[in-house]
């Protein structure tokens, strides 16, 4: 078998690095402050082209909406039968539905909430990317939160008997 060598990667005032079992490669890790700006300095151009390229969202009867619902994985699908059931009744609900959670689409966001009165983030979990909304909407909008644990869906009637406790705010 023929041998593979690989350069050692770039060291960042590091000590150098070596090589572990299984032939990975480890840097020892470090808190030279020194190290930590290039670094940063030399991944910032990165992380915005990321940003700029690789955010994906898809926007559902979002145009017109005064009410958006976000949600991603199975919820979002829940949410596009709720948005459906809430248009037959006349109100005005979209979604939108992040493909990527990071890079989060900001952007795109802000752009889909700038005529709605209300962001309702449904999750299966205790909230962490409803943090990502309230940050990317700097307060322009209220934020609400449904959220579940443990594997428990919830249902297109649980999330629509939720909007439309809410509706008379709407109206």
């Amino acid at each position: 078998m023929k041998t593979v060598r690989f350069s050692c990667p770039r060291n960042h005032g590091q000590s150098k690095a070596r090589r572990i079992r299984g032939g990975t490669w480890s840097r020892p890790f470090t808190l030279n402050p020194t190290s930590w700006k290039s670094t940063s300095t030399e991944w910032k151009p990165k992380y915005i082209r990321v940003q700029n390229q690789e955010s994906r969202h898809e926007l559902y009867e979002a145009d017109d909406a005064d009410v958006v619902l976000v949600g991603y994985g199975i919820v979002s699908r829940v949410l596009r039968s709720t948005v459906e059931e809430a248009r037959r009744e006349g109100l005005r609900v979209g979604l939108f539905l992040p493909i990527t959670l990071w890079p989060f689409s900001s952007k795109a966001l802000v752009k889909a909430a700038t005529r709605v009165q209300k962001v309702v983030v449904v999750e299966l979990s205790n909230g962490q990317m409803v943090e990502d909304v309230r940050l990317a909407l700097n307060g322009s909008v209220p934020v609400e939160f449904y959220g579940r644990v443990g594997g428990n869906v919830p249902s297109v009637e649980e999330i629509h008997a939720e909007l439309t406790s809410h509706a008379a705010l709407l109206a």
